[in-house]
């Protein structure tokens, strides 16, 4: 367990990163929750690296990640819009309840940022490219995606499916990323069986995350602790059987062969994250809960990493898990949460 001390000192640190009203770009790099940010850029690249085997056309690749990321940011601003109540009576020093940030100027924000990955990503469907046709397809997710986060941070939120509102957002980034460059068949998007099984085993992931942390401040409800960990690790076994899914012929330039090889990667990953978890179960205290939490969903980007290895090869790998150390540096400095 960590030192009591070092723990405060954690926690002063980011509680007064977020207080400082004149600090104004701390606070709204709390707002956003930035360290989580590099988890978008992972799997929604990640999921284009995969299907494409590289980043070409690169204005695709370019416009949606900057969708995802925008999309990402309004889920954040929203949250903590819809959510003023709740922090003014529970926590004081997030960015508006603080003061440091206005309402109107993070509702203003947040719903240009909503606005903004909408179009980015329809965008990212026309950019014109020789070997892929033009699609719809970004546009209708990232509208799908916009409807999913406002209906959480608003009225889903307090509700028992909340978890699995989260977790459809995840399904929903991973598609965004892979869309700009799906086939489409008469009109229609044809979507790879192992993209569907891949974004569903993100989900289910952050399903489960998200179940954990529902009672985070207070200790942890050991039902949400046991059943969002089951679900965590639920989502590890789709996401490391999710390659099978494909056809024979789809696996000719993946850099692993074998399906049970990139498995044994997928169960190497979560082997620390199954360890915290257990833990976790054993002292369901406040900071094992908070630091499971932090190290689960930056744990999104090494298995984005695997996928992107898994289509592009180990350069794109090496450069999808590379996100790691941004977002482990700023999350010494900014709650995930």
């Amino acid at each position: 367990m960590m030192p009591r001390a070092i723990r405060s000192h954690r926690q002063r640190t980011s509680e007064s990163l977020t207080a400082e009203p004149s600090r104004p770009l701390v606070a709204w790099m709390q707002l956003v929750r930035l360290p989580n940010v590099f988890t978008v850029l992972a799997d929604v690249g990640a999921a284009f690296l995969l299907v494409g085997g590289g980043p070409l056309p690169v204005a695709r690749f370019a416009l949606v990640l900057a969708a995802g990321v925008a999309l990402y940011w309004a889920g954040m601003i929203l949250n903590d819009v819809f959510d003023l109540e709740k922090d003014e009576a529970e926590r004081k020093t997030r960015p508006i309840a603080s003061g440091a940030i206005s309402v109107q100027a993070a509702k203003s924000a947040g719903w240009a940022c909503l606005i903004l990955g909408v179009l980015l990503a329809a965008a990212s469907g026309y950019v014109p490219s020789a070997d892929h046709a033009t699609t719809w397809l970004p546009a209708a997710i990232a509208l799908a995606l916009a409807g999913l986060i406002v209906a959480y941070d608003g009225p889903l939120k307090p509700t028992p499916i909340a978890p699995a509102a989260m977790g459809g957002c995840r399904v929903l980034s991973f598609l965004l990323g892979a869309s700009p460059l799906l086939a489409m068949d008469e009109g229609l998007p044809v979507v790879p069986r192992y993209v569907l099984v891949i974004a569903m085993g993100f989900g289910v992931y952050v399903m489960g995350i998200t179940t954990v942390a529902r009672d985070e401040a207070i200790g942890g409800h050991r039902i949400n602790l046991r059943t969002g960990f089951v679900v965590m690790m639920v989502g590890g076994v789709t996401l490391a059987l999710a390659p099978s899914f494909s056809l024979a012929e789809t696996r000719v330039g993946w850099a692993i062969a074998s399906t049970s090889q990139f498995a044994m990667l997928i169960g190497l990953i979560f082997l620390p994250i199954a360890l915290r978890g257990l833990r976790a179960q054993l002292h369901p205290e406040p900071a094992v809960i908070g630091n499971l939490i932090r190290i689960s969903i930056l744990t999104i980007i090494p298995l984005s990493a695997a996928f992107a290895f898994l289509g592009a090869g180990p350069a794109w790998g090496v450069a999808v898990f590379a996100l790691v150390v941004p977002a482990l540096l700023l999350a010494t400095r900014l709650r995930v949460t």
